[in-house]
C-alpha cells in the first residue's frame, strides 16, 4: 500500500466515524428497553438482550484489535460499519424480543470491530499531534453521546422506534461509504505480515498498559452506574427526565471543555499521561459520593460538572498512555485490549452496585461505585509508582 500524506479531509472523514459510532451506542440508550418490551420482553429476555451486546462487544474488540496488527485498520473498519448498518437495519424486522438477543449480539461484535479500528486511523506523529488528535477522539464522542439519546428520543416520540433503527442503520451505511476512500492511506499501525510475539497477556502485563486498563476498568465501571442510576436518584429528589438529560448535558459538556484543553493547557503542566488517570479517578469518586448525598438539582449539576472534569482528565490519560505506550506492530491489540477492559468495566459494576442496593439499602450504587473507583486509583497509583514513573 502506498504512503499517502493525510490531509485535514483524512481526519474530518475520521471524526465523522467516529461521531456515528458513539451516536448509535448513546441514541440506543432511551429507546432499546421500551422497543424490547413492546415485542413481549420479559425481565430476564431484556437483561439477556442488553447483556448479549456487552459480551459480544468484549470479543469484538479482541478480534478487532487483532485483525488491526495483520490487516491493518482499513478492512476491519469496513467491516464493522457495514456490519453495524446491516444490523441496525435488522432490529426493524425483529418479530419477537428473543430475536433481538440474537441481533444483539451480532450488533456488539460488529461495534467491537469498529471502535478500536476507528482509533487506530489516528495513530502516529508527534507526542502534541496526536495528543490534539486524542483530544479532538474524546469530544467528538462527548458530542455523540450528548446529542445522541436526545435525537434518538424526539425520532421516536413522532415516528416510533422503528424510526431510529432506520436513522441509525442510514447513518452508518453513509459512514461506511464515507470511509471507502480512506483505504488508500497507509496504515501507521497494523498491515504486518505476522502477529509479533507480543501476546494480549504480555501487552496487558506491561506497566503503563495496566495503568491504562485497570483505569478504563474503574472509570468505566463508574459511568456505567452513573448512567444507569442517575435517573434513579433525580427520581427519588423528585425531578423528572428533563432534569436528568440536564445533568447529563453538564457531564457531557465539562468532559467535552477538558478534553480540548488536553493537548495545550494540561499537557503542559504534567509529565506523563498516567497523571490524568491518577488526578481524574480521586474527582469522579468524590464526585459521587457528592451525587449520592445531594439534595438540591444544584448540587447535583456542579458533583455532574465535577464528574466531567474527572472523566475528561482520566479518559485523555488512558489514550495517552495506550498510544505512546504501544509500538506500531502491536498497537492494534493494545488499542482493542483497551475497549475490552472498558467494556468490561460498564458491564459488571452497574449491575453489582444494584445487586448490594438490594441487599443494603443504604449503600446506593453511587457509593459503591465511589469505593470501586478509589480502589482503582490505588491500583494504578501503586503500579505508577512500581514503574518510576514520575507522578
Amino acid at each position: 500500500m502506498i504512503a499517502v500524506q493525510r490531509s485535514g479531509k483524512y481526519y474530518l472523514a475520521v471524526y465523522l466515524i467516529v461521531f456515528c459510532a458513539f451516536f448509535d451506542t448513546h441514541a440506543q440508550m432511551p429507546v432499546l428497553t421500551p422497543y424490547a418490551l413492546s415485542l413481549g420482553a420479559t425481565p430476564f429476555i431484556l437483561g439477556l438482550i442488553i447483556g448479549a451486546y456487552s459480551f459480544s462487544n468484549i470479543c469484538g474488540n479482541f478480534i478487532g484489535g487483532a485483525a488491526i496488527d495483520t490487516l491493518g485498520w482499513s478492512r476491519p473498519l469496513l467491516i464493522g460499519l457495514f456490519g453495524a448498518s446491516l444490523l441496525l437495519f435488522s432490529y426493524t424486522v425483529a418479530e419477537n424480543a428473543a430475536a433481538l438477543i440474537y441481533i444483539r449480539a451480532g450488533h456488539g461484535l460488529a461495534g467491537g470491530i469498529l471502535i478500536p479500528s476507528a482509533l487506530a486511523c489516528l495513530a502516529g506523529g508527534e507526542r502534541s499531534e496526536y495528543s490534539k488528535r486524542m483530544a479532538a477522539f474524546g469530544a467528538t464522542v462527548g458530542l455523540a453521546a450528548i446529542s445522541g439519546p436526545m435525537s434518538a428520543g424526539l425520532i421516536a416520540s413522532r415516528l416510533g422506534y422503528a424510526s431510529v433503527y432506520y436513522f441509525l442503520a442510514a447513518l452508518l451505511f453513509i459512514a461506511a461509504v464515507i470511509s471507502l476512500p480512506l483505504t488508500k492511506y497507509k496504515p501507521v499501525c497494523g498491515a504486518n505480515a505476522a502477529l509479533t510475539r507480543e501476546s494480549f497477556t504480555k501487552i496487558s502485563a506491561m506497566p503503563s498498559m495496566k495503568v491504562a486498563y485497570i483505569s478504563a476498568f474503574g472509570l468505566m465501571g463508574a459511568t456505567g452506574t452513573l448512567a444507569a442510576f442517575l435517573p434513579v436518584r433525580t427520581a427519588g429528589l423528585g425531578f423528572g427526565p428533563a432534569e436528568t438529560g440536564i445533568l447529563f448535558t453538564i457531564f457531557a459538556f465539562q468532559a467535552i471543555l477538558v478534553q480540548a484543553a488536553w493537548p495545550t493547557w494540561i499537557m503542559a503542566r504534567i509529565e506523563n499521561p498516567a497523571a490524568g488517570c491518577l488526578l481524574g479517578l480521586p474527582i469522579i469518586a468524590a464526585s459521587l459520593l457528592s451525587a449520592g448525598i445531594a439534595s438540591t438539582f444544584a448540587a447535583l449539576a456542579v458533583a455532574l460538572a465535577v464528574y466531567g472534569t474527572g472523566f475528561g482528565l482520566s479518559f485523555q490519560g488512558m489514550l495517552g498512555l495506550v498510544m505512546e505506550g504501544s509500538e506500531s506492530e502491536w498497537r492494534g491489540r493494545a488499542i482493542g485490549l483497551f475497549f475490552a477492559a472498558y467494556s468490561i468495566g460498564a458491564a459488571l459494576l452497574p449491575p453489582l452496585g444494584g445487586l448490594i442496593w438490594q441487599n443494603i439499602i443504604v449503600l446506593f450504587p453511587f457509593y459503591t461505585a465511589s469505593l470501586f473507583t478509589l480502589l482503582s486509583w490505588y491500583a494504578a497509583f501503586s503500579l505508577n509508582k512500581k514503574s518510576g514513573r514520575n507522578f
